[in-house]
């Protein structure tokens, strides 16, 4: 096969010499009778009427005379597709260049010695398929004063931009994705200009138009601890302070993140209370008006005084408070229950017994002795029981003695002192005197002319603390107590179920006739006041209405009695 081979290829010059002769006879019929009949060879195989791009592709039987592989299509294009084209009336010219295009890429090269295929047809021109040629020179690179590039005649040379020429897959994927927008369908405006839209087939906008979601959204840290800690405030407090301290905390946020801003500066939120026009300050004071007799300060200078209108009393105006925004109220204590305060209580002493053991350990602290009883006294000292058992007896039994005297001393030293016993008395049975609620009570009385509910009306609101009067006059008396909670609430027992109103008369013939309305105590109102119009409680015996409603108008409050009067149960 070898020497078969080394034939062939010696043949191969032979060959292209014949090629070469039969392009120019091939030249000379052309240029005599034109291209009518071109002679059968090696181009006919090579070149057909249809689409050439199926020639390398359809086995060609080998001829002889070409090596073993070659087909004749390969050898008429390796021979720069020169030949003799029979058949070949009307010739194809871009069929020709799409052939000699995919023989280039497939690998064949073009025989110098040969002219291209395309020059053999009439009409063609050799300049579009001609081989481009290399500079004579290499080219220079030249820039200005500015660094923009130049020709050789001084011109800037514009040019192009670049264009992002990305590789990677990602940057692939994210140009694809500015490029192609989805363009989302406005429903409103379908609904309104198509005439076949159907609102019954139940479109849903949102589902339509819900964006991606995401794969994770993680939660700042702290963000829902702050928002009970708002539902919080604001069951306590009410919506607008729970919005006051939410800008608060957002101001402050803003400070601590700028941490070159003054704290001072940030704006205050816009407060509901109107603010008051500020007065013009006069060219003199109203109280220097009567001592300066032509009505300015050059009086003072001149020592012209009215010595007659200066008295010994001294005014004091009343204090006008800042315009300032009332505190926060500070914030409750956790209430516990029962069993949460029981938890705590031991989980406390078991810390304390903790610590206790640790420091003994560390032999900070003496560890106590042990409790030798006489009933535990063989299991504890055993052998050594048995051999002093008197003296042993009255180490124990006094040991015992100090234990005992030492719980008393203990029970004495919490003992509260007589001050003490008094005040936590007075904090159980009054209110704080620091709290500013005040509540009045208004009683109605048919009778209280008995001594004995009289002197119980009176010791008992004085023993309350509480201020006020028991007007007594004909046919009704009003009893008004004024303090705090507890006690009002004490008295309020006091005088609607403690008392047996109805037996308390002083005439017994009334108390017998059956006719007569029974003697009672109603509560007319109760409510909380500013502050207290008694100075203490004292009873008044009137003998008129009218001097009974005095007694209630000297402490401005004549209210009391005509709410009294006016009251009616069969309203109730």
């Amino acid at each position: 096969m070898q020497k078969e081979l080394a034939e062939k290829l010696k043949k191969i010059p032979m060959l292209n010499k014949a090629a070469s002769t039969s392009t120019e006879n091939f030249k000379v019929v052309s240029d005599k009778d034109g291209l009518k009949s071109p002679p059968s060879g090696l181009g006919a195989q090579a070149v057909s009427t249809g689409p050439l791009t199926s020639v390398s592709a359809t086995p060609v039987q080998a001829m002889p005379g070409l090596p073993v592989g070659v087909t004749p299509s390969e050898k008429a294009s390796a021979a720069g597709g020169i030949g003799i084209l029979p058949g070949l009336t009307t010739p194809n010219i871009e069929a020709v260049k799409r052939a000699q295009e995919l023989a280039a890429k497939m690998g064949f090269r073009q025989d110098p010695e040969f002219a291209p295929l395309i020059n053999m047809f009439p009409g063609s021109s050799s300049t579009d398929v001609a081989a481009p040629q290399r500079p004579a020179k290499a080219p220079v690179l030249r820039l200005d004063a500015q660094g923009r590039e130049i020709d050789e005649y001084g011109n800037v040379i514009n040019m192009p931009k670049l264009t992002n020429l990305s590789t990677l897959k990602v940057n692939i994927n994210k140009q694809k994705k500015e490029a192609f927008q989805i363009i989302k369908p406005d429903l409103d405006a379908s609904a309104q200009s198509n005439p076949y839209f159907d609102e019954g087939m139940g479109i849903n906008k949102t589902k339509l138009l819900r964006p991606k979601r995401m794969t994770f959204q993680f939660v700042e840290e702290g963000k829902w601890s702050k928002e009970a800690e708002m539902i919080k405030f604001k069951s306590q407090f009410g919506e607008a302070q729970a919005k006051e301290l939410k800008m608060k905390q957002s101001q402050l946020a803003k400070a601590k993140a700028d941490p070159d801003s003054n704290p001072n500066l940030i704006a205050v939120g816009v407060r509901l209370t109107k603010e008051k026009k500020k007065e013009e300050i006069p060219e003199i004071e109203w109280w220097d008006k009567p001592i300066l007799p032509s009505g300015s300060y050059d009086d003072v200078a001149n020592v012209k005084l009215n010595m007659d209108r200066i008295t010994i009393y001294i005014e004091h105006p009343l204090p006008i408070e800042p315009p300032a925004e009332p505190a926060p109220p500070p914030p409750q204590p956790l209430k516990l229950t029962k069993k949460e305060q029981k938890k705590l209580r031991t989980q406390r002493r078991l810390a304390k017994e903790r610590d206790r053991q640790e420091m003994i350990r560390q032999g900070l602290i003496e560890p106590p002795k042990p409790k030798i009883k006489m009933s535990n006294l063989m299991k504890v000292l055993g052998s050594e029981a048995t051999q002093d058992p008197t003296k042993l007896e009255m180490e124990i039994r006094s040991a015992a003695a100090e234990r005992e005297q030492a719980h008393v001393d203990r029970n004495i030293a919490r003992k509260l002192t007589p001050a003490e016993r008094r005040e936590k008395k007075e904090r159980r049975l009054f209110d704080d005197p620091n709290t500013l609620e005040t509540l009045v009570s208004v009683y109605k009385i048919k009778d209280l002319s008995h001594p004995q509910t009289r002197f119980k009306v009176d010791v008992n609101a004085q023993e309350n603390r509480l201020t006020g009067c028991a007007v007594i006059s004909d046919g009704v008396s009003v009893v008004v107590v004024e303090g705090g909670r507890k006690p009002v609430k004490r008295y309020g027992k006091l005088m609607l179920k403690r008392i047996n109103w109805a037996a308390a008369v002083t005439n017994e013939d009334e108390a017998e006739d059956s006719d007569a309305p029974a003697n009672s105590c109603v509560l007319v109102w109760q409510g909380s006041v500013a502050k207290p119009s008694f100075n203490r409680f004292l009873v008044h015996q009137c003998r008129s209405e009218a001097a009974a409603r005095k007694v209630f108008a000297d402490a401005g409050v004549p209210h009391y009695w005509d709410l009294a009067i006016n009251y009616s149960e069969e309203l109730l």
